[in-house]
């Protein structure tokens, strides 16, 4: 069985992307490994502990994912498939809170890019909280991790499946916005 890191946690808009990306190469006999980031999966790819790995490369809204281009920059890779994954956010908060006292949100320096005007214009208030990863933000706030008076940007399956309340859906900038995943190997 191949295994594959994928950037991201369970309900990131990565692991929806693998899942796709196994599909479109045939690769019925996987294991997907949530790997959080570039780096780690460049580094379990060295280690010979994935086969592949799915990385974000460029968003619509956001430009290149600067993660994987710092990590993969001089590094010879194959890219075996390619995804184009719409990418709706959505910001979350933590059961019982009151949506008046939130002081900040966490999410990915991605997602802060491809949410920045809507969010000056209705949530002006929230601070940025930089994190690895849009699902990782959605469980570190499930679990505690996180203030309760913290909000979270990510897809509606990772703050669903956690528990949380949904403040909005679809407040990306652009409703055209999608971003490029890559199935690779060394």
């Amino acid at each position: 069985m191949d295994k594959v890191g994928y950037m991201g946690i369970a309900g990131s808009f990565s692991e929806t992307a693998a899942e796709e990306l196994l599909k479109q190469a045939g690769i019925t006999d996987a294991k997907l490994v949530p790997l959080v980031c570039s780096q780690n999966i460049l580094d379990a790819l060295r280690a010979g502990d994935i086969s592949y790995g799915v990385l974000g490369i460029r968003n619509t809204t956001a430009g290149p994912v600067s993660e994987f281009t710092e990590a993969f920059q001089d590094v010879s890779y194959t890219v075996l498939g390619e995804y184009i994954l719409p990418i709706h956010h959505c910001l979350f908060k933590k059961q019982g809170i009151d949506a008046s006292g939130l002081t900040e949100v966490a999410s990915h320096p991605q997602a802060f890019r491809q949410t920045d005007h809507t969010r000056a214009e209705r949530w002006p208030q929230l601070r940025e909280h930089a994190i690895d990863d849009t699902a990782l933000g959605a469980q570190m706030l499930a679990n505690g991790t996180l203030p309760d008076t913290t909000a979270v940007i990510c897809s509606l399956r990772a703050g669903t499946s956690r528990g949380l309340d949904l403040i909005a859906e679809n407040i990306e900038d652009s409703s055209v916005n999608k971003t490029t995943f890559w199935l690779l190997q060394l």
